[in-house]
Order: C-alpha cells, then structure tokens, then sequence
C-alpha cells in the first residue's frame, strides 16, 4: 500500500500539467508516415521507428534526435531540408506534425506523459552577435587554451595538406590532417591544440573574421559532408549544419552566425540556417564542382566559383545572383574577400589572379601570376598577398597588386596564408608540408618545413629529452673548454708574475754587483795611495776588485735575457687576456636547452591534459547513462501502479467470490463449478503476484544499477577533478 500511496500523488503530479510525449503525439504520426519502412520487420536504414527505444537508438548513421536539438537529422529530414527525404514518396510531413516533432524534441523527448525529461547533451549556441564581427576582439586575441594535443591519428607519413587558414587576429595558423586539424603558433611554430574531425577528412578552413571561430568542412567523398564550426578558445563544437551525401569542398559562415554556405561535386551552393539546420536555399548555376566560396567580412556577398571556371557573387542571406565574374578559363583555386569586403581576389588554373570591385562587379586588375596555373592565393589583413602555382613559385604582392618577392619552393604548392602581421608566409603542399619564411626582404628567404603529421605525445617527449641530453652534453663540453682556456689564462699571468719577480731579482743582484766593485775599486784606490801599504795587501783588494767586476758582469749577462723573458710573458699574458669572441654555440645551446625544458614540461602537461579531457568524457558519459537510468526507474516505478492495481482488484474479487461461496450452499456441479473458479482466480492471483514480483525484481535491479553507476561517476568526478589539480600545477 505505501508503493500505491507513493504512485498515486506522483502521476497526479506529471498528469497536472499537457506534455508532448512519444507515445500519446509522436508515434500517431510515425505510425501513419514512417512505420511501413522503419519497424521491427524491415528496418530500413537500420532505423525502428515503432518504439521509443528504438527512435532513441538511431539508424545506421547515428542518432536521430538529441533533446533539445531541433536541428537533430529527424527534423532536417522530415522537413526535406537534407536528404534523403522523409517520407520518400508524397508529400513531406504538415507544419503542424513538424512542430509537434519539435516540441517534443525541446521538451526533453518523453516517453509518456510521466516520463522526465533529457537533458540536452550539448550546450545551446547563441547565435546573436554581441559586437562588430569585423572588428578586433576585446582583450586577448582568441588562443586555444588546454586543447587537445595527443593526435587522435597518428601516422607514419603525412598527407595532402587540403588547406590551411591563418587567425585575423591571433599567431595561430590552422592545417588540416587526417580526420584532424592541427593549431600552430605562427611564431613558435609550436602546435598548441587538436581539433578532432571523426567525420572524415577536413578540406576547407575559414577563421570568422574576429578569429573567435574556425569553420571545417570535409567528410568522406561519396558517402558524406558536414561543416563543423569549432570555438578556437575551447576547442568544442558551436555548430554542426549542413550534413551532405558527398565530401563538402567549400565552405564558410556569415559573422552573423545565421548562414553557412557550402559547396561541393553536386554542383549546389547550399546556405543553411544555423539555428534550426534547415537548408534555407539551394542554388543551381554552376556546371561543374563548387571548389572555392568566401563570405564577405562584412557579411554581405558570398562568392562562389566551380571546376569550369565560373564565378559568381551572390546576396549571403538570400542567395539572389549579384554578379556574374566572366574571365577563368580553367577551374577557380581560390576565392578571397580583401579585409574590407571590397576587393575580391579569384585565382584559376588559367594561370592568374583576378581582381574585382563589388560595385559593379568590374574587373580591376588582372595578374599574370603563375604559368601553369595558380593554386592558392589569399589576402593579408594589411592588403598586402600572396599567391603560388604549378611553377613551384610562391610570390608576394604589394596592395597595389604589383610583384613583391619571388620564393622559389621545394614542391608543388596547394595553400597558402600570410600571419595576422603580416610578417610571415606559410604555403602548404601536396606531401604534407608545411613551408614558412619572414615576407620582410629581398632574395631567396630561409624557408623552415614542418609537417601535418605530428606524434604521439610520448614520442615527441622521448624525442625532446633525447635532444636535451645531446644539448647539455654540448654545453658541458663548451664549458670544459672555457674552463681550460681560463687556467691557461692564468697560468700565463703566473708567468708574467714569476717572469716580473726574476728580472726585478736580476736588477737587485745587479745594484748589489755595481755596489760590490764600486767598493772594491775604492778600497782598492785608498791602499794603493798608501805608501806603507804592503804589496800583499794591493794584490788582494786588486783580487777582491777583479770578482766584483765579474760578479756584475755576470749579472749583467742574466739582465737582458730575463728582460726579454718578461717581454715574452707580457705578450702572452697580453695575448691571453685578451677577451674571447662570444661563444653563439654555448649561447644557441644554453637557449635551446631553456626551450627544450620548457617543451619537455609543456607535453607532460599536455599528457596529463589527456587524461584530464579523456576523465572528462567519462564523467559526462557516466552522467548521462545516469540520467537515463533514473528516468527509466521512475517510468518504472509509475508503471508498476498498473500491475498493483490489477493485483489488488483481483485478490478482493478472489476473497469476494470466497466469502460469496462460504455463505452459499452449493453442491454438485454447481459446486465443482464454483471451486475451479476460485482455483482461476487462486491462480490468476499467483500469475499476478509472480509479475508483480518480477517487476519488483527489475526495479531493484535498476536501482542497484544507479548506485553502480553514482559511484562510477563519484570516482570518475574525483579522478578527473585530481587530473584537473595535477595538470595545473604541472603548468606552473
């Protein structure tokens, strides 16, 4: 009875108040539009529309709905605004059954009435702009801020780089790779973040023009499209349109955030709106491929050109024909609004690059660029651009459109894009390479190459200590060799020093020696003056006077050699400290090393960083299964008010119809009769009871399975909070 006391009050609750939900609205409609295809017998698509389980599960390319998501393929399909069409034949589902759809994607996509509603599993995007999408961001310019840097792919050897786009505002330059696209920093040349692209292959790039986004279409030629639009500061998915049957080739985004347009082998510019998914137009003009379209900053024209060399410029937010650009001869590479919308460049096959004004539509310039055809071109923020052919050239041009520079390249070129400065070139080839020189000059530049395919994390931290070690080795043998110059140094000074003391020696004994004969000649001199002096006593001061005059000639024979030993001295003294050339190898060494720490710590935060996103997705993951585990005990728990009912209903008619034959008299037939009644009634009751039991098992099962998996989301919360305190203290 407390089960029944519990139940009641909480479906008289959820009944309070009308709700969409699957089985009372939705499944009328897919019961009379959807089920002859999609049900348990022939589930076309690998879709079963028959059940809310089965409508919650998807087809074979995924979900069908997210809560909250009218954008969710359902929608789109539904109303015929992505293929393939839903229903196939007839007319497309009324406005009113769509917003029923809607409406109940919105509300959290209930089974019943009673059922609690989904949480939306991605954030909800604002698209209404808050600032001129031309001007320069507030504060810091838009940088990837701990970002992915572990490739989801790795390979042995690059690929094709499709294209590449440098941020307006930011030292960020973006590449495309397999199923990836990587972030550089144009000055550093460091890659500082991963965008995950599972749908297949990126092909184009375009930044926003206040660099906060960057738009990725691609897919997998022949069997699907999309068009992903990354937040460049988080690294998380703003927007999802435009989903295709074929690889999209081109693509951008109005700066208002309402329109992408796209392009690709169906020969249709598409735009679609960003807020519902729907494709708002689909423009049939060109003849071949759409290979090349750009939105202008401003937000006004869009222009489009194919494989045959056609161009055009369209209205961006209706997609009315503004100009028709008469000239290619071969296919259009490029397509590039200068900064401030006026100007567009095309580039072709043809071999050159045209110059439009928007006016009119005239043609300004028109620039001979490259024999054999131009394949990239684009516009620096100061006018100034470049472009590179089948020549193997890269060449820089002046705002005025008249040659800068030539820049002979290794290979042939796919991309190009010049740095928010304007200070550095980057051009992308075929091989997966990436070249890069300073646009400041004259001559050939030093070019530096880099490549799409970056390691895992552990190698390029095996590969980064292995240098570290080669580097201190090299700074230890510098110093060693600066150490022995230094003992040289002085022992060339204790030389110098001994050399000084002996000469200044020399010169004492020397004074001594001088003194030494002038004494002996003057006792000498005083005898001989005597007359009394006897002839012995002369002969030994002539003696005496005789060695004091070899003494000092000795010593003035040891006087000019220790003369010239100390001018020996001084000069290599002199010589010695005299100070070195600077040592740029220990210098360059002792910088690199200081880089090299400073990467070593950065990847193994970035490994931890890994870990950290990778917890992150368990959680989220874990929440969700969470959720859905506690709606489904919930609707059980509302459902199991049936069976107890009936169950109750049956045991009073089973003890009425007892008490009913316990005051009749029955005997016979009439009696055998009542008995098996109550036996059917004896054993409906335990058939009941069993059910009831069962489901009471199952609920408990549930409830048993949500704690499991409290706990699991419990440890997994705590591990990747630890993760998150571990990684941020590895970045200090």
């Amino acid at each position: 009875m407390r089960r029944l006391l519990y139940i009641i009050p909480l479906t008289g609750l959820l009944h309070a108040q009308e709700k969409i939900s699957f089985d009372d609205h939705v499944f009328p409609i897919f019961e009379q539009s959807c089920l002859n295809c999609h049900n348990p017998d022939k589930t076309k698509g690998g879709l079963d529309l028959s059940s809310f389980n089965g409508t919650m599960k998807g087809g074979s390319s995924g979900k069908i709905v997210e809560p909250g998501d009218t954008s969710s393929t359902l929608i789109n399909l539904s109303k015929h605004s992505a293929e393939p069409f839903m229903p196939p034949e007839g007319e497309k589902l009324g406005a009113d059954k769509i917003a029923v759809l809607e409406k109940w994607i919105e509300g959290g996509l209930l089974e019943t009435k009673s059922s609690t509603a989904r949480k939306p599993s991605k954030p909800k995007f604002e698209t209404a702009l808050t600032s001129d999408p031309t001007a320069k961001p507030d504060g810091p310019p838009p940088m990837p801020q701990h970002l992915l840097l572990e490739p989801p792919v790795v390979t042995e050897k690059p690929s094709a780089v499709h294209a590449i786009a440098s941020s307006p505002w930011a030292p960020l330059l973006a590449v495309t790779g397999q199923k990836q696209i990587l972030l550089y920093h144009t000055e550093t040349l460091e890659l500082i973040g991963i965008l995950h692209f599972p749908e297949g292959d990126p092909i184009s790039l375009s930044f926003t023009p206040d660099a906060r986004y960057l738009i990725v279409g691609g897919g997998i030629p022949g069997k699907n499209g999309i068009t992903v639009t990354f937040d460049i500061t988080t690294g998380s998915r703003a927007l999802t349109v435009g989903k295709e049957f074929d690889s999209i080739l081109a693509s951008d985004i109005r700066p208002s955030f309402d329109i992408v347009a796209t392009g690709g082998p169906s020969k249709l510019l598409k735009l679609w709106d960003t807020s519902t998914g729907e494709q708002l137009h689909s423009v049939k003009k060109h003849t071949d491929w759409i290979t090349a379209l750009d939105i202008s900053p401003d937000g006004i024209l869009l222009a489009s050109g194919d494989r045959n060399g056609g161009v055009w410029v369209w209205e961006a937010e209706t997609a009315a024909e503004f100009h028709t650009l008469r000239g290619h001869q071969a296919a259009i590479t490029a397509l590039t609004y200068r900064s401030d919308s006026n100007i567009l460049a095309s580039a072709s096959e043809d071999g050159s690059v045209r110059f439009w004004e928007m006016n009119n539509g005239g043609e300004v310039k028109k620039i001979d660029a490259h024999k054999g055809g131009v394949t990239a071109f684009s516009f620096a923020k100061n006018g100034t651009s470049i472009s590179a052919g089948r020549d193997d050239f890269a060449r820089l041009w002046k705002p005025d459109f008249n040659k800068l520079r030539d820049i002979k390249l290794p290979s042939l070129p796919i991309s190009a894009a010049i740095s928010h400065d304007g200070k550095r070139a980057f051009i992308a080839d075929a091989y997966g390479a990436i070249h890069t020189f300073l646009t400041e000059g004259q001559g050939q530049p030093e070019i530096t190459t880099f490549f799409n395919n970056p390691q895992s994390i552990e190698t390029r931290i095996e590969l980064v200590t292995a240098r570290i070690d080669e580097v201190r080795e090299t700074i230890s043998t510098s110093l060693a060799a600066n150490e022995e110059r230094n003992k040289s140094v002085q022992q060339a000074i204790d030389a110098l020093a001994a050399a000084e003391k002996a000469l200044e020696q020399t010169k004492n004994i020397l004074n001594a020696s001088e003194k030494g004969v002038n004494e002996a000649k003057r006792t000498l001199d005083q005898l001989k003056a005597k007359k009394e002096t006897a002839p012995e006593e002369i002969a030994k001061a002539n003696a005496a006077f005789t060695a004091a005059q070899k003494n000092r000639d000795a010593a003035r024979a040891r006087l000019e050699p220790a003369k010239n030993k100390l001018n020996e001295a001084r000069k290599i003294a002199d010589e010695a400290r005299k100070p070195a050339p600077p040592d740029k190898s220990l210098e360059l060494a002792e910088t690199e090393l200081a880089t090299l720490i400073a990467r070593e710590k950065s990847l193994s935060a970035a490994a931890i960083n890994t870990r950290v996103l990778a917890a992150s997705e368990k959680t989220h993951a874990f929440a969700i299964n969470r959720q859905d585990q506690l709606a489904n005990f919930r609707q059980t728990l509302i459902d199991l008010s049936t069976p107890t009912a009936t169950l109750n209903d049956k045991r009073a008619e089973r003890a009425a119809f007892a008490t009913a034959l316990g005051e009749t008299q029955l005997t016979g037939s009439h009696l055998t009769e009542a008995q098996a009644t109550l036996r059917a009634l004896d054993a409906s009751v335990g058939n009941l009871t069993d059910t009831l039991h069962q489901q009471e098992t199952a609920l408990a099962d549930l409830r048993r399975s949500i704690d499991a998996t409290t706990r699991e989301l419990i440890n997994a919360k705590s591990e990747a909070e630890k993760l998150r305190d571990t990684y941020l203290q590895a970045l200090k």
